[in-house]
């Protein structure tokens, strides 16, 4: 069963093979990320990306459930340290306007859920301003860098119930 996450207008559908070509396109002009789609179909650039998560999903408004607008992700569960990384990308028509805000803040409380994390990472060009700006306003802070690449982690209360 597919798992389906809500809050206002904003949908989380988990990704599946289903949404190849729509997913596919959230990316087609996106130059940065050509590497990654490579020559691949959408349905094998679909498979990949789920293959590196621990979880993705697509971000959708409730208005208008069959289109993609972006995505967000978990990965790189450590169980040891109850930590996983976040990240997430949403297309430039949808920025400012509190939608990754709450994507993150659904996927983070359903993160606590499901892996008990009490820390959650995200990583991002240190020349991402607009990145690090978001982070910074969801109560990441910085870490450490990683050569071009900033650490930010957010600390989280573990006493908190979610009803999912």
């Amino acid at each position: 069963m597919q798992t389906i996450l809500r809050k206002g207008n904003i949908l989380l559908k988990q990704l599946s093979t289903e949404d190849a070509l729509m997913f596919h396109r959230l990316y087609a002009g996106a130059e940065k990320d050509s590497d990654l789609r490579g020559s691949k179909t959408p349905l094998e650039f679909t498979q990949h990306i789920i293959s590196l998560c621990n979880q993705i999903f697509s971000i959708r408004m409730g208005d208008d459930p069959e289109n993609i607008i972006g995505d967000c992700a978990l990965h790189d569960w450590n169980a040891s340290r109850r930590e996983i990384e976040i990240g997430g990308s949403l297309l430039p028509e949808y920025w400012g306007k509190g939608i990754m805000n709450t994507a993150f803040d659904l996927l983070i409380a359903w993160a606590q859920h499901q892996y008990a994390i009490n820390t959650i990472l995200a990583k991002t060009e240190i020349e991402n301003k607009n990145a690090i700006k978001f982070a910074l306003k969801m109560g990441f802070k910085q870490i450490k860098t990683e050569g071009a690449t900033l650490v930010l982690a957010k600390y989280l209360h573990t006493n908190i119930q979610h009803d999912f």
